[in-house]
This record gives structure tokens, C-alpha cells and sequence, in this order.
């Protein structure tokens, strides 16, 4: 007797991730703010750049928390590492 092989193209693979990479995201999408142990991404991910981007800028997006020794400087909810109040990135959300 032969044992089974499991044949896996790399199409079904790929297929696979992807199915668990949203279900992941659709988890910490519900979880909504109640779940802060999200991890933080590095700058290059979303394009950081320390510099306003079409007149947006850090200190005017709701992930944005200023450093109360350092006024033009401060953290971010979801980039890692110090933050310009006038830089920018893709995960830019106005302040409501």
C-alpha cells in the first residue's frame, strides 16, 4: 500500500492564503477599537513621507496622538516610530 499523496499546485496555495489572510482581516475589522493589540507597521509600508501630502498632513489625521514635550512631533496609531506632525501617509483619515 501507498500512502496518499496531497498533490498542492501553486494556484491552490495561493488561493489558500488569500482566503486566510481576509479572514484575518475581517477578525481585526470586527474587532474594531475595543482590540488594540494590532501591530504597527513600519513608515515604508504606507509611504511615510515627513511632508505634507495635497495640503494633508499627520497633525490632521485621527491616528495622530502629539508629543506633549515635542509639539511637532508625536506617535501614530497604526505607523510605527516618531511621527512629524507634517508628514503624511497612505493611512491618512481626517479628524472628524
Amino acid at each position: 500500500m501507498h500512502p496518499a499523496r496531497l498533490e498542492v499546485t501553486r494556484r491552490s496555495f495561493l488561493a489558500s492564503v488569500v482566503d486566510i489572510v481576509a479572514f484575518a482581516v475581517l477578525i481585526v475589522t470586527t474587532a474594531g477599537a475595543s482590540s488594540r493589540a494590532i501591530a504597527k507597521v513600519r513608515k515604508g509600508e504606507f509611504m511615510y513621507q515627513d511632508h505634507p501630502h495635497d495640503g494633508k498632513s499627520c497633525g490632521q489625521c485621527k491616528y495622530f496622538a502629539p508629543d506633549n514635550a515635542n509639539p511637532s512631533t508625536g506617535s501614530c496609531e497604526i505607523v510605527d516610530g516618531a511621527i512629524s506632525r507634517e508628514g503624511w501617509c497612505m493611512a491618512f483619515v481626517a479628524k472628524a
